[in-house]
């Protein structure tokens, strides 16, 4: 109701003004050329004609003095919708420049459509808002779809192995024996199928947390002995301890499995054989606990530990790392990691206790 009052009034002033000019200088000009109509009080046919075509002039001239004046700011208006419309959603180039230095008011007559300038600049940063969420949106679901496309490697690498040791001829496998390694199979190919079942969550920016309590000692029990088990961990040490017996948090089972399973198969893969890999579970003050893993293997660098768009084909080793820190931070807690070359990692994850 404010702009439209704003509007009216500078309307009706514009037309005052034109009306007292129109006024002044017709009176102006009879009294230079007909100075005794003036005096004498009698009008003339020339006089008339002028005055006529003269008030038309003076209100053509003033109309466009008027829609210059109010056109100005709605030109200005048109640009910047085309430029958010192109999604350029920044004050416009001449933005500083229709506003006073002193008080950083609008300029006269930028002014008077004051309430559509903070709107559309309001409009501005709502579209650069949703643009960026929508960014991280989709970053978020490709960096969830690469993660289990990574993880799927580790059950097919379970299948590949004991499917690869039954069908050896050279060793005879008893039935207990490859009863075992047919279960095993079956467990692998059933997490293939929770992974791919995890393909088709929803993911709006965070990744999707299924928190339950847990005994997170039991959880990297079962962790440890799974890799430990696998044929291609075989040349490796596992050591695990604990202390207390029983540690319960709050926390994604499956998830966080799959970032201590991730730490553990890295451990794995990408140390020589007889790497000794310890893990440690305590409680620490201030309710929190830790999950120790470390190897004397042959470390690595830093820089592995970064956004997949940036790594390499000869740089995924560290993908793995990437996808649990991940995982760990969604669980709002820390991945610390001390890793040099030729002398061992130590990786600590620390969650918080209920």
């Amino acid at each position: 109701m404010n702009f439209m009052l704003r509007i009216a009034l500078q309307l009706l002033l514009a037309f005052f003004f034109l009306f007292v000019c129109i006024q002044v200088i017709v009176i102006v000009t009879a009294w230079l050329f007909w100075p005794q109509m003036i005096t004498d009080g009698k009008s003339s046919g020339t006089y008339e004609i002028y005055a006529v075509i003269l008030c038309a002039v003076l209100f053509l001239l003033t109309l466009l003095l008027i829609g210059w004046y109010l056109g100005k700011p709605v030109y200005f208006i048109v640009v910047w919708i085309r430029r958010l419309a192109s999604g350029q959603y920044d004050d416009p180039l001449r933005w500083h420049e229709i506003h006073s230095r002193e008080k950083e008011k609008l300029k006269m007559p930028y002014s008077v459509y004051k309430e559509l300038f903070e709107h559309l600049r309001l409009l501005g940063n709502t579209l650069q808002k949703n643009e960026k969420d929508l960014q991280n949106s989709e970053r978020a679901k490709r960096e969830w779809i690469q993660g289990i496309s990574h993880d799927l490697k580790t059950p097919l690498t379970y299948i590949s192995g004991y499917s690869t040791m039954l069908i050896n001829a050279e060793y005879r496998w008893s039935k207990e024996e490859q009863r075992e390694f047919l279960s095993l199979i079956q467990q692998k190919a059933a997490h293939l199928q929770e992974l791919v079942q995890d393909l088709n969550e929803t993911i709006e920016g965070e990744i999707p947390l299924k928190s339950k309590e847990a005994d997170i000692i039991e959880l990297v029990r079962r962790t440890v002995a799974d890799v430990s088990s696998a044929p291609w961990a075989a040349d490796y040490v596992f050591i695990m301890n604990s202390k207390p017996d029983q540690i319960r948090v709050f926390c994604d089972q499956k998830l966080l499995t799959r970032a201590i399973r991730n730490l553990l198969v890295n451990a794995v893969v990408h140390n020589p054989k007889g790497t000794r890999i310890a893990v440690h579970v305590s409680q620490l003050q201030d309710r929190v606990m830790e999950i120790r893993i470390e190897d004397n293997g042959i470390g690595f660098s830093k820089t592995l530990i970064k956004s997949n768009s940036a790594l390499t084909t000869s740089e995924r080793s560290g993908l793995g790392l990437f996808i649990a820190q991940q995982l760990i931070e969604a669980h709002n807690g820390e991945l610390t990691i001390i890793s040099k070359p030729n002398e061992g990692t130590c990786l600590s994850i620390k969650l918080m206790m209920p």
